[in-house]
């Protein structure tokens, strides 16, 4: 887990988190993390567009090769294997570097946003990895600003705990800032002690 995290806290509330009903069970009752609770956390918008496209896998890589300008076959296809395009993933470090490299300001700007996203919001199990799916949302960058994406987090967050609590689940991935920020705010006993 990032170095900011409190692995043991969250790994608490991991355990008490029912798939079902999408609650945390706690002795007193259940509880949520809710939009509003996104909203004021993270200050980013709850209302807007949904964000619900599910593409094809084939779909996503040619996304990713028209983004990073590399061609699908020829030489470069074992590079795109291993440098872009690896367990269902693209890596991160590999993208900013690619995007400043081409120079073509709307392309830097997507894989900045898509190196943004993929490692605060919508943060996967690699840590290195981002998941291409949301790069289909930046493609128009007139209309990044007007998605929910804290609906979007707060939806993969939630899929994320169910799949944490499955047997055999070792880690668990998602906007864990937030889960460990809402946890503060409900449960402020929880909270780091401030030396001054």
């Amino acid at each position: 887990m990032m170095q900011h995290l409190d692995t043991a806290l969250i790994t608490a509330f991991v355990e008490r988190w029912q798939p079902d009903t999408n609650t945390f069970h706690m002795p007193f009752g259940e509880m949520s993390i809710l939009l509003h609770d996104v909203h004021h956390i993270l200050r980013i918008p709850v209302e807007g567009e949904l964000m619900r496209d599910d593409p094809h896998p084939d779909v996503l890589k040619l996304d990713i090769h028209d983004l990073v300008r590399v061609p699908v076959d020829g030489p470069v296809g074992g590079e795109w294997k291993s440098k872009w395009f690896l367990n269902g993933g693209i890596h991160a470090e590999g993208l900013l570097v690619r995007g400043r490299e081409m120079k073509i300001r709307d392309l830097e700007v997507q894989t900045y946003l898509f190196v943004l996203l993929g490692s605060t919001l919508f943060v996967d199990k690699s840590r290195d990895r981002l998941r291409p799916a949301i790069n289909v949302f930046l493609k128009d960058q007139r209309r990044v600003a007007g998605y929910a994406w804290g609906a979007a987090a707060l939806a993969y967050l939630y899929r994320q705990l169910g799949m944490a609590t499955r047997v055999g689940s070792k880690s668990i991935c998602g906007c864990l800032t937030l889960l460990q920020a809402w946890i503060y705010e409900y449960f402020p006993l929880f909270r780091p002690s401030q030396i001054l």
